[in-house]
């Protein structure tokens, strides 16, 4: 019997680096993004081939469209992996309620829409796993408000969401990352870039996409049976160097 993986976001960066990895697992991976023949792309390109999904994670009716093509395509998901993200790098002060509506529809409320549609599949399957990417800083940072605030929120989804889902033989979990691989948004702000040494990380440098990716490879295995509610920090040392 096949298994089945849904990663949000997973045509660059991060995302990319989860649905390879899993699809190296032997899942079948649904990729997933807003341009449609990109996510083909990726699907096409995976260890074990993929499936892909056209969707806008902040649109509620296009969320509730790809849990209905999971359920009538597979009948089953045994992960889901949430990590789709948007930013615009504001402050308190220049956040229009158009942007905060935006960033926290995508970056929070689909988590918790495509984690309650995931658990609703897993508990009549007898079970499954969900990773939510997430940041591993502790503290505010400047011109990431509505950002900030939506990983925030994540943070308390994923621990409320373990407990509540633990009896059903779902595991939940997360993976607290800092900057990785390209930055988020890049592909529509291209100006924005990073280099990849970095002395402010212990690790010296910025994270690569397969780190996060055997993160998520592990926590979803056997081998983390017994870990529920947990944040597997993944950053190069980044959070406890400040």
């Amino acid at each position: 019997m096949d298994r089945i993986a849904l990663v949000t976001g997973s045509t660059s960066n991060v995302g990319k680096g989860v649905a390879g990895a899993l699809a190296h697992d032997g899942f079948i991976v649904v990729v997933t993004s807003r341009h449609r023949d990109e996510a083909k792309e990726v699907a096409d390109h995976l260890a074990k081939t993929g499936d892909y999904y056209e969707v806008d994670f902040s649109d509620v009716g296009q969320v509730d469209g790809l849990f209905s093509f999971i359920k009538t395509k597979y009948g089953r998901l045994d992960v889901l992996v949430n990590n789709v993200a948007y930013t615009r790098n504001e402050s308190i002060l220049d956040c229009s309620l158009e942007v905060w509506e935006k960033t926290i529809n995508t970056n929070l409320r689909s988590y918790y829409l495509c984690t309650r549609l995931a658990a609703e599949i897993m508990k009549d399957q007898g079970g499954g796993n969900i990773v939510n990417i997430t940041t591993s800083g502790k503290h505010g940072s400047k011109s990431k408000f509505s950002y900030s605030v939506s990983k925030g929120g994540v943070n308390a989804l994923t621990m409320s969401a373990a407990v509540d889902l633990a009896p059903y033989n779902i595991r939940v979990n997360a993976v607290s990352i800092n900057v990785t691989g390209s930055p988020v948004g890049s592909r529509e702000f291209p100006e924005r870039t990073r280099k990849h040494e970095n002395p402010g990380i212990p690790a010296g440098h910025i994270g690569y996409p397969s780190d996060v990716a055997n993160a998520v490879s592990f926590l979803v295995s056997e081998k983390a049976s017994y870990i529920i509610g947990s944040f597997l920090t993944v950053d190069g040392g980044a959070s406890i160097s400040h």
